[in-house]
Parts: structure tokens; C-alpha cells; sequence
């Protein structure tokens, strides 16, 4: 296994070659997931990777999470996604229009496992199916800056993503908020350390273009009540401070109107996007697994190429880390976080998860 530096991204970072994930043991994998927390970002290049043992992998640094999957079975009292879905196509379950279209939308882009169930690996193409239906999240076009779950207080801190097919001639972008924050004026650091951002979700600010029913599916993931309040400076699960800066759903600082927030955003923008702390990932091969921080990281979609597929798991670093995560220094929102994580893990029936006190 051979470890060099990314360029840009700051002092966050690597690439991994020269590994064999087929073959390693769990506590290679277990030191690989304990570097990548102290680098934010981990890029594999040229992995060989089947689905399953692609799955069973990220499932031991932390289980997979959705929010959207959370509310859903909350909502409708159901133990899985797969209980649901058999509800709904027996006909023993009605679901509101909305619901409805956001579950059919859903279960068009996840991977099925040997029983037919929907899984938690989301497909991310432009294919479509023969009714011209996309069988994948993000399904056309370039992605702007942003994190996933951006507006949910509880949003999940990890992603994995693994090309597949037709990759080459697109890329991942990542910019890192780390260093950013720490080179500013310390009353300047004050001031963000103070600061609460409101989220709202915006149609088309991610993905200009996309499709309606994409659209939805995107407002579901990223920002499902608007004016959700969140801390500018969080923590990552590894411990680091940064920015939690989602550019697309973040829609003013509390207390400020949205022009007066507008110019702070402006002076954070010009000096955070810049060659320090941006890589974007052409692909040379169309076998690369992209592990990333989706805390204090944002990423990024340039080249949308309609017959690229990749896979994505969003999960939990929890089998990582000695303590619980808590993202949140104010102890109001703490108090709030641990309150909606704990539902969280009783839904979805997350076993063995360390929740914060």
C-alpha cells in the first residue's frame, strides 16, 4: 500500500495505490478508516470492489444512514425500507402523493440485494430505463458545491463512492474548510464560531436543470424543512473544526437579512474556493473509490456524463471512534442533536451505535 498527498485540499488528503481490498484483513481496513479521519479525504485508485463485500466494508467503519429514510418509516411505523415498499406494492399501505412520489423516485436508483430488497447503495448515472425514468441519483449535468443531508441537523458524516462505469472524462471535487477557517483574523474566527446559519432548500441551486421529480428527490435528501438552524463551525467525526458550509442549501446567518449575509458569504467564497483547498478528481480509470468527510467538506461534479454510474453509501464512522460524535459545541443544539439521534438509531435500528450523553 503506497500513501502520497493530494494536491490542494490543504494539509488534508491522500491517495491510496497499491492496495488489494479483496484480501486485506479487518484491521488493515480499520488503520485505513482511522487515517482517513485525520485526512477528511481518502482516494483509492484502482480498486477491485464487488458490490457486496463493497457494502459489507463501509458497513464496519459505520452503518448506512439516510435521513430521508428516517422520516419515512418514522412517519408510517414501519421497521425497513423493504417492509414498506412490500406494503406499498401489496396495497396495504397508502401513501401521501408526496410520500409516494419521493418512494417511487427512491427505489428506481438504489441496488437491489439477492432478495429483490432495496439496499442502502444508491446508484449515481444519467441512465435511464425504457420509459426514460433515471435509474440514478444526480442524474444529468454537473453538480455544484455542496454536502449531502446539508440542512438536517443530523445529517450523516460519511460517503463512499465507487466508480463503475464511464468515468473517465468527468470528475469529484472536493474543497476542504479546515485551513481556511484557522488563516483567518482571530476576531473574524470569532465571529464564525458565533455564527448560525439558516438552511432552506432552493430548487435547481445543486444541479441547474435537473429534473422535477430529481428536484424532489434532492429537497427530500438535502433540506426537508426549511429555516433549520445549524452552527457555521461543527466538528468531524475525527475531531477537526470546520466549516459546515453547504453553499446550496444555506440560505442566511441568523439575525443578518439575507443581503447582509450575502457579503459575508461573499468574503468566505473568494477566499475558501481557490486552488489551496480544491482538487477536482479527473478520473483516469473508471475503478477509483472516493471515501470523504461530509461535515466540514463539500464536493462537487464537474463533466456530467449521462452513461457514468457510480455507487454511493452514506454511513456512520461510529465503529471508528472511541466517543460518541457530537458535531456541536453550543449546548443547546447539542442537547437538540443528541435528542434526534437517538430516534434516529430506535428507527432505524442501528445496533451498537455510541450515542452521545
Amino acid at each position: 500500500m503506497r500513501v502520497s498527498k493530494i494536491p490542494g485540499l490543504g494539509r488534508f488528503g491522500i491517495f491510496i495505490d497499491d492496495l488489494d481490498l479483496t484480501n486485506m484483513t479487518d484491521e488493515q481496513w480499520f488503520e485505513i478508516g482511522r487515517l482517513h479521519l485525520e485526512n477528511l479525504v481518502t482516494i483509492i485508485r484502482d480498486v477491485r470492489f464487488p458490490l457486496d463485500l463493497y457494502n459489507t466494508r463501509m458497513d464496519q467503519w459505520g452503518r448506512n444512514r439516510q435521513s430521508a429514510e428516517y422520516l419515512l418509516l418514522k412517519k408510517y411505523s414501519y421497521p425497513t425500507t423493504a417492509d414498506l415498499a412490500k406494503a406499498v406494492q401489496s396495497g396495504q399501505l397508502t401513501l401521501d402523493p408526496a410520500d409516494m412520489l419521493f418512494v417511487k423516485t427512491a427505489f428506481d436508483i438504489v441496488t437491489r440485494d439477492h432478495r429483490g430488497d432495496p439496499t442502502h447503495i444508491i446508484k449515481v448515472t444519467g441512465k435511464r430505463d425504457a420509459d426514460g425514468n433515471p435509474l440514478g441519483m444526480f442524474a444529468e449535468g454537473e453538480l455544484l458545491w455542496h454536502s449531502n443531508e446539508s440542512g438536517t441537523l443530523t445529517f450523516t458524516p460519511g460517503v463512499a463512492l465507487l466508480g463503475s462505469e464511464g468515468m473517465i472524462g468527468s470528475a469529484t471535487g472536493f474543497v476542504t474548510t479546515t485551513d481556511y477557517y484557522e488563516s483567518v483574523s482571530n476576531s473574524f474566527r470569532s465571529e464564525l464560531d458565533d455564527m448560525m446559519l439558516v438552511h432552506k432548500f432552493t430548487p435547481g441551486k445543486i444541479n441547474p436543470g435537473l429534473r422535477d421529480d430529481q428536484d424532489f428527490l434532492m429537497y427530500r435528501n438535502m433540506c426537508p424543512v426549511d429555516h433549520v438552524k445549524i452552527p457555521l463551525v461543527i466538528r468531524s467525526p475525527g475531531g477537526i473544526s470546520g466549516l459546515h458550509y453547504s453553499i446550496n442549501t444555506i440560505h442566511r446567518i441568523d439575525g443578518l437579512s439575507e443581503a447582509e449575509s450575502q457579503r459575508i458569504f461573499d468574503i468566505i467564497n473568494r477566499d475558501l474556493f481557490t486552488d489551496r483547498y480544491v482538487y477536482d478528481h479527473w478520473y483516469q480509470r473508471d475503478n477509483d473509490l472516493l471515501l470523504f468527510d461530509n461535515s466540514i467538506t463539500l464536493h462537487r461534479r464537474l463533466g456530467g456524463i449521462t452513461n457514468r454510474l457510480a455507487y454511493r453509501i452514506q454511513h456512520d464512522y461510529s465503529n471508528l471512534i472511541t466517543e460518541p460524535y457530537q458535531p456541536y459545541r453550543q449546548d443547546e443544539i447539542a442537547v437538540l442533536y443528541n435528542e434526534q439521534i437517538a430516534d434516529i438509531v430506535r428507527v432505524l435500528q442501528i445496533p451498537d451505535f455510541k450515542l452521545p450523553q
